[in-house]
């Protein structure tokens, strides 16, 4: 190899990779293998010396209260990548407290991070919040014990009895004494001035009825049923398909938007069939559906007349077509 600057500058850069791998930088970030790693209380910590503690806020809750406890870990070098404890699924933990994770981030040093946690005691017979087993990874131990286990030891609490809430203030009566005299005698059994007469029961037994008859108009203005149904949908098939025919003067091709406006409406009322376009079809299928055979003869005409309008000579451009198609459309709407 010739000895180039640019040669030298990358044998520095490989010499600089395989120092980096041999002989890491102190506090550096470490990369944990995933051969070796304990099946339980292991959470991602990386270190050398890693301590872990807990830290209470109070040292005497009562039992409907809560304690916040903190677990600090100190001395990792990745406190970014150190994951919470589950407490919640720790027996040690649920037999003795109602654990409930502090929302948010844990807070992170340069060399710690923090969980904190609500714990809520489930007796009186609660005397400690325990202690914590945590592995971590140490990569300078020796083969075999780059695992290595440190403790939080557990912290004694005091469970105390609930306080007895105060008793709410005696209100005064503000009301006369006859209010409260008890009544004797023979008037006790006779009826009350305050009794309802016999229009207030007639009206009573008259709001039930009244009621019902109201919510039955209601409910029918509301959910009409399958006859109403049909009609105002008809009359709104007659309402597009007369505004259509009347448009069909301003179509290019007049006669044939008569034609597509009138079978639009049938099609709308009735369930024609798909293959029906033909005058002689269509006149069948309306047969079917019980539409007088004048009707149906009606409707055949005018659509035989669309059909030769559009073939024809230049004539009125569908004026006369479009008063038949109209006319035909009100006949077969009061049918």
């Amino acid at each position: 190899m010739r000895d180039t600057p640019l040669n030298r500058l990358l044998a520095w850069a490989v010499l600089g990779a395989v120092l980096s791998t041999q002989y890491p930088v102190p506090g550096a970030a470490q990369d944990i293998p995933a051969i070796g790693q304990p099946t339980a209380d292991f959470y991602g910590a990386a270190g050398s010396g890693v301590k872990v503690a807990w830290q209470l806020d109070r040292a005497e809750v009562p039992e409907d209260g809560e304690v916040v406890a903190t677990l600090k870990v100190t001395n990792v070098t990745n406190p970014g990548k150190v994951t919470r404890p589950d407490l919640k699924n720790r027996d040690d933990f649920r037999t003795l407290f109602v654990v409930t994770d502090v929302p948010g981030p844990p807070a992170v040093g340069p060399r710690e991070v923090a969980f904190a946690y609500r714990l809520r005691p489930r007796n009186r017979q609660t005397a400690e919040v325990p202690g914590l087993r945590f592995h971590y990874y140490n990569r300078a131990a020796a083969a075999g014990k780059q695992f290595p286990l440190t403790t939080a030891a557990a912290v004694p609490i005091t469970v105390t009895a609930v306080a007895p809430k105060a008793a709410a203030p005696a209100v005064p009566l503000a009301e006369p004494d006859r209010l409260f005299a008890v009544a004797t005698g023979p008037d006790v059994l006779g009826r009350p001035a305050t009794t309802p007469g016999m229009w207030a029961w007639v009206a009573i037994g008259l709001a039930g009825p009244v009621s019902a008859a109201v919510w039955f108009v209601l409910w029918q203005r509301l959910y009409p049923g399958a006859a109403r149904l049909a009609r105002i949908r008809r009359s709104r098939a007659a309402r597009r398909a007369v505004d259509a025919i009347r448009r069909a003067g301003r179509a290019p091709d007049p006669p044939a938007a008569v034609a597509a406006a009138v079978l639009g409406y049938l099609r709308a009322r009735h369930p024609l069939p798909p293959g029906a376009a033909t005058p002689p079809e269509v006149a069948a299928a309306l047969a079917e559906f019980g539409v007088p055979a004048a009707d149906a003869a009606a409707t055949a005409d005018l659509l035989r007349a669309c059909d030769a309008a559009r073939f024809a000579p230049a004539g009125d451009g569908g004026a006369g077509l479009a008063a038949v198609a109209e006319a035909l459309v009100a006949r077969l709407e009061a049918a």
